[in-house]
């Protein structure tokens, strides 16, 4: 079973001589720790989160899109590495890295909010970064979701929807300069999946379809003949229906209309 991503830090890698004091020459708050490569003087920077959050929750994903545009602030007021995965960091107890503790203080989103600008972040499109990537496979996806589920309405059909929303998760991140690790890929997919599997139903769009039907005026209450295959062709009662042809043939066979 995949276990969803906790985000507890915000790290930030920066590849120059000086980056360990990066959040102080630019007017940063105190991060919690700081770990600098004696090698080459390169630095991670730790801010330590007051309020964890998941990053492939599609029903709470408004942390993840607040938490995205400051990370994607920080990293170009830090001149940090866009590049970096900020999964993996530098172990802050290891002592080959010269390691600062600078505060134990846990800051909350809104408070790092307040020493950054978030207009144009986070990035968008194959540029995109970090938490942003989650955003962006949540966005994207999710749109499809909602209209490709209706090709998939038949019994039984949990299982190729989930298939069918994992390629389209992976094709997304295929695109990233850096993409997410698989498991990332697998608990968004999940996610997106089971949300729409349970939200767009073929049950719920009837009723969303009689409700539209309501407003827009009282149905005929004449009768008039059985309508045969080839006027149903002609009439085409499926793009009423927002649905395929074959979709609404598979409801009809089943009984659902």
């Amino acid at each position: 079973m995949n276990q969803p991503t906790l985000v507890t830090y915000l790290v930030f890698d920066i590849d120059r001589q000086g980056g360990v004091l990066a959040w102080y020459d630019n007017d940063l708050p105190t991060p919690y720790w700081t770990s600098k490569n004696p090698e080459n003087a390169h630095a991670h920077i730790a801010y330590r989160l007051k309020v964890p959050f998941c990053t492939s929750d599609i029903a709470h994903s408004e942390p993840t899109r607040y938490a995205a545009a400051i990370e994607s602030a920080m990293i170009e007021r830090l001149k940090a590495d866009r590049g970096f995965a900020g999964l993996l960091t530098k172990n802050p107890l290891h002592p080959h890295w010269q390691n600062e503790f600078w505060t134990e203080y846990e800051y909350t989103l809104d408070e790092l909010a307040e020493y950054l600008d978030l207009k144009g972040h986070p990035l968008r499109g194959s540029e995109v970064s970090g938490l942003g990537r989650n955003c962006e496979l949540f966005d994207t996806v999710r749109q499809w979701s909602y209209k490709a589920i209706r090709e998939f309405w038949a019994p039984n059909y949990k299982r190729q929807w989930n298939s069918a929303v994992y390629d389209q998760v992976e094709a997304i991140n295929a695109q990233f300069k850096v993409p997410l690790p698989v498991s990332e890929v697998k608990a968004i997919a999940k996610s997106i999946a089971n949300w729409t599997y349970r939200e767009f139903t073929p049950e719920k769009f009837r009723q969303s379809q009689a409700k539209k039907g309501a407003k827009g005026g009282k149905a005929s209450k004449g009768g008039g003949r059985p309508i045969s295959e080839s006027s149903e062709n002609q009439q085409e009662p499926w793009s009423k229906l927002g649905i395929s042809r074959r979709t609404y043939y598979n409801w009809k066979q089943s009984g659902k209309i």
